[in-house]
């Protein structure tokens, strides 16, 4: 057998299975060192406008070159390009940043504020439920293998510029941002239930949740697709509205405490 066979065809080798401890390991092993980097690199470059903006730029070079070659794979090993590019068009939750991280990098003005909004608000939550409950992935295929790694790595991207935004503090995070934020996650899933309905795929989960906790709540409209449609809606775009109603009064109370804290340091000097 060679590495061709071994890696990609996965020839002779067991899938690594939902939660088993080869999964659980590669993925956190990974996202630490993708996240261990994004704070490292946040902090150094926190004043370096030029060096930022490289970083995201690699990282969007990155994030599209990796879906690149997972479709290139993909096109050789097929019969029927058509319905290949189709069935794999990256219209999933996690694929989103595909297209918002490299126009982060190369936009400007609030469009970019809502770039880096959405990634800093949804990147980590991408890298932790994408990588760790991947239930379409990790029960078909071994952790070392082609179609894993390329899943990982692209769900750890998207952790990764995350909390490198936050740690260089990229985000805006205005109010008057908060509907245009919202509103690129909603023409994204409108895009994929469309296509989801024209071509009969299940884009976004939206008609199913194939082994993902979308199951849970198809399982609770007993199979019946609208409500389940709307129910993903609400999760994924509710998601965002309720990150921001909690991070105002959380982050003004931090103020409020750090004030207050300086303000009897002050007080104490003075005495």
């Amino acid at each position: 057998m060679n590495f061709y066979e071994w890696f990609f065809l996965e020839k002779g080798r067991a899938p690594a299975g939902l939660f088993s401890f080869d999964h659980l390991f590669s993925v956190t092993l990974t996202l630490l060192i993708f996240l261990s980097l994004a704070v490292f690199l946040g902090r150094k470059f926190k004043n370096d406008e030029k060096k930022k903006q490289l970083v995201l730029l690699i990282s969007g070079i990155s994030i599209v070159t990796l879906q690149v070659a997972k479709i290139t794979y993909l096109l050789i090993q097929t019969d029927n390009i058509v319905d290949c590019l189709i069935g794999n068009a990256p219209l999933y939750f996690c694929d989103i940043m595909i297209f918002i991280i490299p126009l982060a990098a190369i936009t400007k003005g609030r469009f970019r504020e809502w770039c880096l909004d959405f990634v800093a608000i949804c990147g980590l939550l991408m890298g932790f439920m994408g990588n760790y409950f991947a239930g379409n992935l990790y029960p078909s295929h071994a952790v070392i293998s082609w179609a894993a790694m390329v899943a990982l790595l692209n769900h750890s991207i998207s952790a990764f510029v995350s909390l490198f935004v936050w740690c260089s503090k990229l985000n805006k995070m205005e109010k008057k941002n908060i509907p245009f934020v919202i509103g690129l996650l909603f023409v994204f899933m409108t895009i994929a239930l469309v296509m989801a309905y024209a071509f009969e795929k299940n884009f976004m989960f939206f008609f199913s949740g194939d082994g993902t906790p979308f199951t849970i709540f198809y399982d609770l409209v007993k199979g019946n697709v609208v409500p389940y449609q709307i129910i993903i809606y609400i999760l994924q775009c509710g998601y965002i509205g309720v990150f921001y109603a909690l991070y105002y009064p959380i982050t003004a109370s931090i103020k409020r405490r750090n004030e207050a804290h300086q303000a009897q340091k002050a007080a104490t000097e003075n005495e």
